[in-house]
């Protein structure tokens, strides 16, 4: 069954900031641990970023209409990516997505730059950066859990820049959604205003590929590779 569902959400949105997240960022390898001192700065940015972070998402679910060799067609919106028509070869819907966790968390990273406090900002600006990858992570299960009701699978979340995925189809993917309804703005250059936003899509249908594209990429050792194998 398809159906048509738009949904923007400003509260209950979980966003719990995990400290290794936050190595990870900074350059650290899970195995390592940084200086007492840097450890008590991170422990200070994320208590001092729960004060400026105001999270926001907003999601809607449209039809695919149709998918071809490295097209996928959402309802008058047209997707150009090779790797990802495959991924979508057996969704019939589409969840596009938005969320932020607002501007004035990176108000405060360039107020602290100003001041020449360099480490004390990329400290927060990372902190904001693993903040908004838990909103994107928890909308990800609300999507899931309405999939869920109409016995359908879901797809890895995927964003402009994705595998071949041009960042240029942020206007396209930006056609579709209202962004502005979170104070999420697109500038002529593709890139999100504020800068702590994430946009994608999601892929639904009862015989969804669960794996992730990194399975079609040479690049073995690329860092941000995902797992493999179907959930």
């Amino acid at each position: 069954m398809k159906f048509s569902l738009t949904k923007i959400i400003q509260e209950g949105i979980e966003t719990e900031i995990d400290e290794v997240d936050i190595r990870r960022y900074l350059g650290y390898e899970r195995e390592q641990c940084p200086r007492s001192e840097v450890l008590s700065l991170v422990d200070s940015q994320i208590r001092k970023a729960y004060e400026l972070i105001m999270s926001a998402a907003y999601y809607t679910i449209k039809p695919i209409t149709s998918v071809g060799n490295s097209t996928i067609s959402v309802d008058g919106l047209l997707f150009t990516s090779h790797k990802l028509a495959r991924m979508f070869s057996g969704c019939n819907q589409a969840a596009l997505l938005v969320v932020t966790i607002g501007e004035a968390l990176e108000k405060e990273v360039a107020q602290l730059t100003k001041e020449g406090l360099i480490l004390k900002a990329s400290v927060l600006d990372a902190v904001g950066s693993v903040a908004v990858e838990k909103v994107a992570a928890w909308l990800e299960i609300v999507i899931k859990g309405i999939a869920a009701a109409n016995s359908d699978k879901v797809s890895w979340r995927y964003s402009p820049g994705y595998c071949d995925w041009d960042t240029t189809q942020q206007k396209e993917l930006f056609r579709g959604l209202d962004g502005k309804s979170i104070g999420v703005n697109l500038t002529d250059t593709c890139l999100m205003v504020p800068r702590k936003s994430i946009s994608g899509i999601i892929g639904m249908g009862k015989s969804c590929n669960t794996f992730s594209a990194c399975r079609f990429c040479n690049r073995k050792s690329c860092p941000t590779r995902r797992e493999e194998f179907a959930q």
